[in-house]
């Protein structure tokens, strides 16, 4: 990072309800992009990834909810180039928090002797090789794409967003006039698939577990947007910033417990598929599936019941 992206950054977090809003947009980009720079700098382990990840969540999100306030175009392409970074890092991610949830109950079940045929040892044996394939393959994706010249130019333009960003002309209106309308559309948005979500125990098919998911993304850019805006100290959706912020953190693992309930279930399905498996390990692959449909369940209800 040269000196001037380092004095430019030094020279944020002074937005205030009068400022201009685009110092506020400013100052989180430029908290974002040090975090961003920080972890792409690290070798490519899974905490790094998952910081890096989030970093590009952020910005995302601040772009999108910012549309009004920088230039349209130079946000669009941005973005994508953000989006397509965080998926490739999220399925390693995805890979290492499905891990324990299949194989600590595993482990739990052979040290107790539940199953004195092997069942559980052979499931263990069966999940422990295909994980360790999927994040085997998740990680090389990960490494060859931030190592790739592409990753490369996308940190030179997170580089720049400390100082550089191209704001309209709207950016200059006071915070207090801008942000709480950006912060309540967000939150409008997640109000509304929130009640549209089904109940989590009829929400058991495809179509269910698809909008449980997507819940996940419309929450965390809901959360974005309220952390970029909270300089605008203004109520957001009849709820003071900070206590939106923290309600939806809550919601936000909550619906990523999920996820990651779902994410396990499916993997266990995937290796029910498997060719001539025993039938002592297809059960213990049903016990197992079972237990993480029911932390699916678990997980929604928790979410719903969050105010």
């Amino acid at each position: 990072m040269d000196a001037a992206t380092q004095r430019a950054m030094a020279g944020f977090g002074a937005a205030s309800p009068d400022g201009p809003a685009g110092l506020a947009v400013r100052g989180y980009l430029a908290e974002q992009s040090r975090a961003f720079l920080t972890h792409s700098a690290l070798p490519v382990q899974q905490t790094a990834a998952v910081r890096l990840r989030a970093a590009c969540r952020r910005v995302g999100s601040a772009l999108a909810a910012c549309r009004d306030l920088v230039d349209p175009a130079w946000a669009d392409e941005l973005g994508r180039e953000l989006e397509a970074t965080a998926r490739v890092l999220a399925a390693e991610r995805d890979a290492e928090a499905v891990r324990p949830r299949l194989l600590a109950p595993l482990d739990r079940w052979i040290a107790e002797g539940r199953y004195p045929d092997g069942g559980a040892a052979r499931t263990r044996t069966l999940l422990t090789r295909m994980l360790d394939r999927e994040r085997s393959a998740a990680h090389g994706a990960a490494t060859a794409a931030l190592v790739g010249p592409g990753f490369h130019a996308l940190a030179d333009k997170m580089a720049t967003l400390a100082r550089d960003v191209p704001l309209t002309p709207a950016a200059e209106r006071p915070c207090a006039d801008v942000l709480p309308e950006i912060a309540g559309g967000a939150y409008d948005a997640w109000r509304r698939q929130a009640e549209a979500l089904p109940e989590p125990l009829t929400a058991e098919d495809g179509d269910g577990d698809a909008r449980w998911l997507a819940a996940v993304g419309v929450t965390e850019a809901a959360l974005h947007a309220t952390e970029l805006c909270r300089p605008a100290g203004a109520v957001v959706g009849g709820h003071d910033p900070a206590a939106l912020i923290a309600r939806l953190t809550l919601v936000s693992g909550a619906l990523g417990e999920q996820r990651d309930a779902v994410l396990a279930a499916d993997c266990v399905h995937r290796a029910a598929d498997t060719p001539r498996i025993a039938a002592t390990t297809g059960y213990v692959l049903g016990r197992l599936h079972e237990e993480q449909r029911l932390a699916v369940l678990r997980a929604r209800s928790s979410a719903v019941l969050v105010e």
